[in-house]
């Protein structure tokens, strides 16, 4: 799908666009906000971002390049148990369950270090080091009640992205929704079939990135520029979301056009600079760190 932006032809054809829109159905409107609870991604990655210190004490035993591997296995195990805890706090257990394989106090597989720092040896008797990590978990929901616990604003932070339908043709127009079950802020891209990475949200003219929990957000919507219709290259699109409840880590980007902006890397960069937030509690007396949550919503294209 090709993001159509012409601003002179949004303009000629205006009294169409403000037709179809005001002359939605009250009830399609409300089938829209309402469905978020039924809506299910089609990839999602949950997981938590925090800093952690590590240390290892000095042994006879232990050359020191051993001992700062020590130290950074000691921040990861850290990470993972800090985590497993706030999840399990912010869990129904009659409505989830913890996947155990996922995070455990030995996953460490289950950790990616996004920054560290290396402080060396203090004292004389421990090798210090600091790290940001980002850690991933899974919920299993256990029936219809976790879905409807899963929009909760006790929940761990979920944000539900959607279309009206799974396949669209050639000159569709297409409208993409939102929803969280908390305050969150957010990046939202498409990539074509083409692998090319348009940022919908915010753009130039639309510049929110902080959404309201239990609200239903559209794109393209009042402010917005540009038309999302289908055109040539066709196969699959997805629209991915990233959020969390800090605001995220700077992309740079290239303007392609009425407020819009495209990144020429890869996926995995975005991703990682996405991830370069700053992990502050909005709570001062609670340990440094932030939900992070990314979902994929796939659609098909076509003649």
């Amino acid at each position: 799908m090709k993001t159509c932006f012409s601003l002179t032809h949004r303009k000629a054809g205006l009294g169409l666009v403000l037709f179809i829109v005001f002359g939605m159905t009250y009830q399609s409107a409300e089938c829209q906000i309402t469905r978020a609870v039924q809506v299910t991604p089609d990839q999602e990655k949950r997981s938590f971002i925090r800093s952690v210190d590590g240390y290892a004490f000095l042994s006879e035993d232990m050359t020191l390049a051993q001992t700062r591997a020590a130290a950074f296995a000691n921040a990861k195990r850290q990470a993972v148990e800090m985590v497993r805890t706030y999840i399990q706090s912010k869990t129904k257990v009659e409505d989830f369950v913890l996947k155990s394989d996922k995070i455990t106090a030995t996953s460490e597989g289950a950790v990616t270090i996004l920054e560290q720092k290396d402080h060396g040896v203090e004292e004389n008797n421990r090798y210090h080091v600091w790290i940001k990590a980002e850690v991933e978990y899974d919920l299993k929901p256990q029936g219809e009640a976790a879905k409807e616990h899963e929009m909760d604003p006790d929940a761990p932070l979920t944000v539900k992205v959607w279309t009206p339908e799974k396949q669209y043709k050639d000159g569709d127009n297409i409208t993409i929704y939102i929803q969280g079950n908390r305050n969150f802020y957010a990046r939202i891209v498409d990539i074509s079939a083409d692998k090319e990475i348009i940022q919908l949200l915010p753009n130039e003219y639309r510049k929110i990135n902080y959404f309201e929990a239990g609200k239903t957000y559209k794109i393209p919507d009042q402010g917005d520029l540009f038309a999302l219709t289908v055109r040539p290259p066709f196969g699959e699109d997805q629209i991915v979301v990233y959020a969390s409840e800090v605001p995220l880590g700077r992309v740079d980007m290239e303007q392609v056009g009425q407020g819009l902006s495209r990144y020429t890397g890869t996926r995995s960069a975005f991703s990682a600079m996405t991830r370069g937030i700053a992990v502050e509690s909005a709570a001062k007396s609670a340990e440094p760190g932030a939900e992070f949550y990314e979902a994929t919503w796939k659609f098909k294209t076509g003649r």
